[in-house]
């Protein structure tokens, strides 16, 4: 029986095969979303999500590694399934995700956020939890101000006749 991943490949096992694997799984650079928001003198509020650094699933097992990356997936973002995880000092040199995911044992938690304590570059957490929206985006908000060039009229007429 060999792992897999969500799209049918075997799942890397080795730290290179997870290399190659990671230089695979790129961010999108296009905003995922947009949303324009209101404001409250009409200035221009721009919400946008783009994708993380993929995540590594590290289960412990075949079956919570492809829950871990299915998770992530249905929230826009990108991971890599590594069920059983690799040795913990593989961590360290690794680049190229934006975090792991572990619902194995507290010990072997310790462990590997030790690990990452190591790792060289951002700093990057361990998940003992359901990923959330901030694990699998990133947020980016644009607010212009436009009352230097009179802002909303009606708004500031309705302030002054209040």
């Amino acid at each position: 029986h060999t792992d897999t991943t969500a799209a049918g490949h075997a799942a890397p096992q080795k730290p290179a095969d997870i290399v190659t694997a990671l230089a695979h799984l790129r961010p999108a650079k296009a905003a995922q979303s947009t949303l324009d928001l209101p404001g409250p003198t009409g200035e221009s509020n721009r919400l946008q999500y783009f994708q993380r650094m993929p995540l590594l699933c590290f289960g412990p097992s075949a079956d919570a590694a492809a829950a871990q990356m299915a998770a992530v997936q249905a929230m826009g973002g990108l991971a890599l399934a590594v069920p059983g995880g690799l040795a913990p000092d593989s961590l360290q040199d690794l680049q190229g995700f934006s975090g792991v995911i572990w619902w194995g044992n507290a010990s072997q938690g310790r462990v590997l956020a030790q690990a990452l304590a190591s790792h060289s570059g951002p700093i990057v957490p361990l998940i003992t939890t359901l990923p959330d929206i901030g694990h699998v985006m990133l947020e980016r908000h644009v607010c212009i101000d436009t009352t230097a060039a009179g802002g909303n009229a009606k708004l500031l007429a309705d302030v002054a006749n209040a």
